[in-house]
């Protein structure tokens, strides 16, 4: 019984560990582009180069800044390794994330 039930709790554990390591860089990634946008509407900061300099300082995060008048965009994402990709036939863990922010008003949102 136990040689039957072996597999699926191995299944069960490399899930529980990969899913929380993605919540993880999830997190990670929404704190970084947050920092960023609220960094550069405080101080009004529109040189998308300057933005995109500050943002490749973050190891693992790629990043696009965008910006319309009042508006700043930014999409990031992440790629980590997957500790059972061989298991779940996955190599990548793969997070996007994309805020908004306003020169206007100093407010951040989620596109």
């Amino acid at each position: 019984m136990f040689v039957m039930i072996l597999p699926l709790i191995i299944f069960f554990i490399a899930f529980f560990i990969d899913s929380s390591r993605m919540i993880l860089e999830n997190n990670r990634v929404k704190e970084i582009v947050k920092d960023n946008i609220k960094l550069s509407l405080e101080k009004d900061i529109r040189d998308k180069e300057k933005i995109e300099k500050t943002l490749e300082n973050n190891q693992d995060v790629e990043a696009s800044v965008y910006i319309n008048n009042n508006e700043l965009q930014i999409e990031a994402s992440s790629k980590k390794k997957n500790i059972f990709g061989n298991i779940f036939k996955i190599k990548w863990l793969k997070q996007t994330i994309k805020y908004c922010g306003n020169y206007a008003n100093k407010s951040i949102k989620e596109c």
